[in-house]
């Protein structure tokens, strides 16, 4: 009896240090992420059941019809989403950081040429659909392996100081890190 009283309060006591233990701030923030994502993408299903495919995928028009039918029941959906809701305040800092990072390793080259495929003056929000008149340009891909992985269902991009967390089927910006890179030279 007394052998098995000295093993309890040492297991007790483990348990107790292990709780105690600190937990990476980084990689909570990533699980945060994806918890998150996780919550957008659940609210996305259920929406996406209530809104038809397209049978016959020749036709742009039924295309862009549903994909606006998607983006307009999503944004019905979380009218009280604001900015950070997904990305989260940990996130943002880790994603500023990161994208400080990245601009500050390329070259002068690379940064003229990051700017000149950036749309310049736009306003982005959340909720809002993507604008069709603009380019869907790519995050770089050195950056993007710096990032954490998304589902295939949304995308990061870059427009002008924004980064974006974008629905590629409903083309709806679900969450907007606005001020990411440094202000565009004068002339370009």
């Amino acid at each position: 009896m007394a052998r098995t009283l000295v093993v309890l309060a040492f297991i007790v006591s483990s348990i107790g240090a292990a709780s105690q233990q600190q937990v990476n701030p980084l990689a909570q923030s990533m699980v945060d992420f994806h918890h998150r994502i996780d919550a957008y993408l659940k609210l996305r299903g259920e929406i996406t059941k209530k809104v038809p495919e397209v049978k016959e995928t020749g036709d742009p028009a039924k295309i862009s019809a549903r994909e606006k039918a998607l983006g307009e029941a999503i944004a019905a959906a979380r009218t009280d989403a604001k900015q950070g809701d997904v990305f989260g305040a940990e996130m943002e800092g880790f994603l500023k950081k990161t994208l400080a990072e990245d601009w500050r390793s390329r070259s002068v080259a690379d940064r003229k040429a990051l700017f000149s495929e950036l749309p310049r003056g736009v306003k982005l929000a959340i909720n809002q659909p993507y604008p069709t008149t603009l380019p869907l340009v790519s995050v770089p891909a050195k950056l993007l392996a710096m990032l954490p992985m998304l589902p295939e269902q949304l995308e990061y991009r870059l427009v002008d100081r924004y980064f974006l967390l974008r629905d590629r089927d409903a083309n709806l910006i679900i969450d907007v890190l606005p001020g990411v890179l440094p202000q565009r030279p004068t002339g370009e």
